[in-house]
């Protein structure tokens, strides 16, 4: 498998004299769970951070490892009855729409998934990027659950970044193929938290007010998907200045996806990272990248596209 998706990569990626960038990842094995036939390919974590270990260019980077978040960084977002019902494991009206098990090893995973964001973080004081290969679970709210969310990782690093810097300017930028409705919510009275979702339209979720909101039609293309984007960066450039972006780079806008029906292909996907990643160069931004969701009918398209992502904010 590898030889042919190195052989893919030799074709899109050039030229091959390269300088790189200041990144950094961020990993955790509790990151990965087995969920049998589920839909959200959980095993994909393991496999991308397999996949970046053993890259000619990378497998000389340090992987940072986290720990799991505490319970006073999530009562930053969360409410106390909402996580008292989720440290209990109780199945409630709080908990239920998770569409996800709830047991021990779940709720550690998504400790670690918010650890990893809180690292993450941190670093962005020593990195111009930082790669948490996990996190990016938008739909969670402060007070419930839903779409494979138990708990917002981005929002609670915001937070917890918040409080160390009350004037700093932050922007989530969700190239997910769901909007993030969690974030959008939970911010949507922060003047200082710049909400941007690009999404397809007429799928899951219900939609919340964002900052910005592109609603994408269905077989959205390349073309008109990368203008469409360049003209939101544009837009939010004239009014907002950030000083830490959190980029949501979702698998999941890819053409061959189970659960979206946008028509983007892996090329298209490269074009995305790289505008976003010309975008935080220009308004000198640090960058946090979270994989968020992604669940293409075969799961090493969905670990490729994360792993082109890697290595354009780790190529200059």
């Amino acid at each position: 498998m590898f030889d042919i998706i190195n052989n893919i990569l030799q074709d899109l990626f050039k030229p091959k004299n390269i300088e790189y960038n200041n990144i950094a990842f961020v990993y955790s094995h509790k990151y990965n769970l087995e969920l049998g036939g589920h839909v959200f390919p959980a095993i994909k974590y393991e496999q991308l951070y397999n996949l970046i270990s053993m890259d000619e260019e990378m497998l000389n980077l340090e992987f940072l490892h986290p720990e799991p978040a505490e319970k006073i960084d999530l009562e930053l977002v969360h409410t106390k009855d909402y996580l008292e019902d989720l440290f209990s494991l109780k199945i409630t009206n709080s908990t239920k729409n998770s569409e996800l098990p709830l047991n021990n090893s779940i709720l550690e995973t998504f400790l670690y998934g918010v650890g990893g964001t809180l690292l993450a973080t941190e670093l962005t004081e020593n990195y111009d990027f930082v790669y948490n290969i996990g996190g990016g679970y938008h739909h969670s709210y402060a007070d419930h659950a839903e779409g494979f969310c138990y708990l917002n990782d981005v929002a609670v690093a915001i937070k917890k970044y918040q409080k160390k810097y009350n004037n700093k300017k932050i922007l989530i930028i969700d190239l997910d193929v769901h909007q993030g409705n969690g974030n959008s919510k939970i911010f949507n009275k922060d003047e200082n938290v710049f909400t941007f979702s690009m999404h397809q339209e007429s799928i899951y979720p219900k939609k919340e007010l964002s900052t910005l909101d592109i609603g994408l039609r269905d077989s959205c293309s390349d073309s008109e998907y990368l203008r469409i984007l360049t003209e939101s960066l544009k837009q939010i450039e004239s009014q907002f200045k950030p000083d830490l972006i959190y980029y949501l780079a979702g698998a999941d806008p890819y053409e061959d996806d189970r659960l979206g029906s946008l028509k983007i292909t892996k090329y298209g996907l490269i074009e995305r990272d790289k505008k976003v990643k010309d975008f935080a160069i220009k308004n000198n931004s640090k960058v946090v990248v979270l994989t968020a969701g992604g669940y293409a009918r075969n799961t090493s398209d969905t670990v490729l596209i994360h792993f082109n992502t890697a290595r354009v904010f780790h190529r200059k």
